[in-house]
């Protein structure tokens, strides 16, 4: 957008009189954050971002406020000319605001209310102008359940029940005071419901409680309790239409999926049993069998899945489509083997799944391309770095990528081949592994060492052509030591060390290793054989990345910021804990990646306070910004991201010790800012820190003593 501005500026090119049918269709190829930036170049370009077919890509999000009549938000809310189909409210405070009926017009589609204190009268004015209504979330709000009366006279719920009808998709997660009598009158409203969420309720599934408030044949829903019985005879009644329910963080256990199971008519396309401990292999078996129609299958964090699960969803959904199994410890390599036979898998997480080698990848891989996976989450795996190879070229339309916390696996190799297979990356985490240096992400100096690679694994694929199975499957495991040799091997390495006597410990050995090769880095960089040396790949070569987590990999310095970060669509970049980045790569971070939304330079104890006027005076996108434990920050910083960020919304100064005991006050002028997370105050603020600017010490206390 600052290149066509600046054209119009140069050149006398009239943008205005683009006609709308074109600007629409430039509008189409920019991302929600870019469309609202080029609305601001002129009126007719906040037109073209106003069309209809932009509508929903936006939600109007109210967080941390507190309404009053004639202030904002509501004021402001009140002469907007324009219209949101999506609208959220978060942890509001309505207070006594009486002008907010009808405020919401028939354009929304979409309704969250979460957290919120809020009542039945406040809610009713509140969704009563709409008509249309397609989505609504009433999430974690106790106030409004606990007395169980809501809906509950007829009279007025007449207009409610013509404006609810059109619900389709109904949340009611994390309210722990839902009962049988609530759940049953609120659906009662939306008979055309297709997903259902109910995550984090307490549901009953133990039969003896249903005995307990269900004595004889007593069937009034009950007020103190939701149980699964109810849930399960709504779900009967509207099995034609259910197609998506989400029973996450609840007791469910193997019968109740067995009940599921067997319900008649009901064909559901997406389940999701996140963290549900009780859930038993003959139910999800039992599921997996009858539901054949599943595309979206949520298992993560539930402990009892095993191989046979796994094999047995294989089988019965061989059109699966989305497969989250992180931290299903009882995994192993037969689950990944298993489930890379699923041709039509679009998202695969086995994430933190410790009993999952790169022997599955492997094995499942076979030379194959896999070109329907997306989203690949591997973080955590005790996978070696051919593993993470063999990944990089099997997977080639891969958007997704997390390898975070394979602490050994992921090397300076690994990320130039993720780099020249991975073109259409838009996700990419290598957090914690500290194996990567400037030369993987530059390029610098790989040539050689890829050319080799890409050479090996041609003699590989010429001789496994001439090999029987068996010599295949012998030749794929890593080649292993002799003991003659690996003696002959530590002798060598003793003989060649045995005069070389080091003072130090071993951490200063690696400081001085680290500072040696960021200097012959930045002097091949700044000499004219750069390009020369660049024969590899820099991680400017994807240009569509959106999302880069580098939080550990400390041995990331300033040269790669400087010659290879040129990402101008990155939103997110994480330099936690790179503590070899300091002003000068920030410099070169606001100038060639100037979409950047969200920046995490936590625990980066060379970054100063220039580093943070740059910064804020550059990136003018910035939504949270993370200086936690940034030592050498002061109160400067505060004033400088106080007159610069006019978006940020979150802002982290934990452990700034330099700066002030309250810092919110030092920003409260920034109208978006909603949280501050700050240090408690401490000691530490004025007795055992002595800032870098020296300020007039306070006159000592009188002496009271007599």
């Amino acid at each position: 957008m600052d290149r066509l501005s600046y054209e119009y500026i140069s050149f006398g090119h009239n943008y205005e009189d683009l006609p709308m049918e074109i600007l629409i269709k430039i509008f189409e190829y920019l991302n929600p954050t870019d469309i609202l930036i080029a609305g601001l170049v002129c009126r007719r370009w906040l037109e073209a971002s106003q069309h209809t077919d932009f509508m929903e890509l936006f939600t109007l999000s109210f967080n941390q406020v507190n309404f009053t009549d004639d202030s904002p938000p509501i004021k402001d809310f009140q002469e907007t000319f324009r219209n949101f189909r999506s609208v959220t409210f978060n942890n509001v405070e309505f207070g006594s605001t009486e002008k907010f009926g009808g405020i919401l017009t028939e354009d929304v589609h979409e309704l969250s209310i979460k957290n919120c204190d809020i009542r039945e009268k406040k809610l009713k004015e509140i969704i009563s102008p709409i008509c249309n209504l397609k989505t609504l979330r009433i999430e974690a709000c106790r106030e409004l359940l606990m007395d169980g009366r809501l809906f509950d006279i007829e009279k007025e719920n007449k207009a409610l029940m013509e404006t609810l009808s059109s619900v389709e998709n109904l949340s009611l997660a994390n309210n722990r005071y839902l009962s049988d009598a609530l759940f049953n009158r609120i659906v009662s409203f939306m008979p055309n419901i297709e997903r259902l969420d109910l995550s984090g309720c307490h549901i009953s599934f133990h039969q003896g409680l249903y005995r307990k408030f269900y004595p004889g044949s007593q069937l009034e829903p009950s007020e103190s309790v939701l149980t699964f019985l109810h849930i399960s005879d709504y779900i009967e009644k509207n099995s034609a239409k259910l197609k998506y329910l989400n029973l996450s963080l609840t007791l469910i256990d193997g019968k109740s999926l067995e009940t599921l199971a067997n319900t008649p008519e009901l064909k559901l396309e997406s389940l999701m049993l996140r963290s549900c401990d009780q859930i038993s292999n003959p139910g999800i078996l039992r599921l997996v069998q009858v539901q054949q129609n599943l595309t979206s299958l949520d298992l993560s964090l539930s402990m009892r899945v095993t191989d046979q699960t796994i094999c047995e969803i294989v089988t019965a959904l061989p059109r699966l489509k989305v497969l989250k199994a992180r931290r299903c410890r009882a995994l192993t390599d037969i689950s990944v083997r298993e489930l890379l036979k699923l041709t039509e898998l679009r998202t695969l997480d086995v994430s933190e799944c410790d009993s999952i080698t790169g022997i599955g990848f492997i094995d499942g891989i076979s030379n194959k391309k896999f070109t329907n996976l997306r989203e690949l989450y591997v973080s955590a795996l005790n996978i070696c770095s051919n593993t993470v190879m063999k990944i990089t070229e099997a997977f080639p339309e891969l958007t997704i990528l997390d390898v975070s916390c394979c602490f050994n696996s992921v090397t300076d190799l690994c990320v130039q081949l993720i780099i020249k297979n991975l073109v259409k990356l838009r996700y990419l985490n290598v957090e914690m592994c500290d194996k990567i240096t400037d030369a993987g992400l530059t390029g610098l100096s790989m040539g050689d060492e890829l050319a080799e690679y890409l050479e090996e694994q041609r003699e590989n694929e010429k001789k496994s052509e001439n090999k029987p199975p068996q010599d295949q499957a012998a030749s794929s495991s890593s080649p292993k030591e002799s003991p003659s040799q690996v003696i002959e091997r530590l002798m060598v390495e003793r003989e060649q060390n045995y005069y070389k006597i080091s003072l130090g410990s071993k951490a200063e050995t690696e400081i001085k290793h680290d500072a040696k090769r960021k200097k012959a880095m930045q002097e091949m960089c700044e000499t004219d054989s750069c390009e020369e040396n660049a024969s590899g790949y820099g991680i400017s070569r994807l240009r569509g990345l959106r999302v880069l987590k580098l939080g550990g990999c400390n041995r990331v310095t300033d040269v790669s910021l400087k010659y290879s970060f040129k990402l101008r669509e990155l939103k997110e970049l994480g330099l936690e804990r790179c503590y070899q980045v300091s002003i000068e790569g920030m410099k070169a971070i606001a100038d060639n990646c100037p979409s950047i939304e969200i920046l995490n330079l936590a625990e980066c104890h060379t970054i100063n306070d220039k580093a943070v006027e740059y910064i804020t005076e550059h990136l003018h996108r910035l939504t949270r910004l993370s200086l936690e434990k940034c030592i050498q920050l002061t109160d400067f910083s505060l004033d400088y991201i106080s007159m610069n960020c006019k978006a940020l919304q979150q802002l982290d100064v934990r452990g700034c010790r330099g700066m002030c005991a309250e810092p919110d006050l030092r920003v409260a002028n920034i109208r978006s800012l909603r949280n501050v997370a700050k240090s408690k105050p401490g000691p530490y603020v004025s007795q055992n820190f002595e800032p870098m600017i020296k300020r007039p010490k306070a006159p000592p206390l009188p002496n009271f003593r007599s």
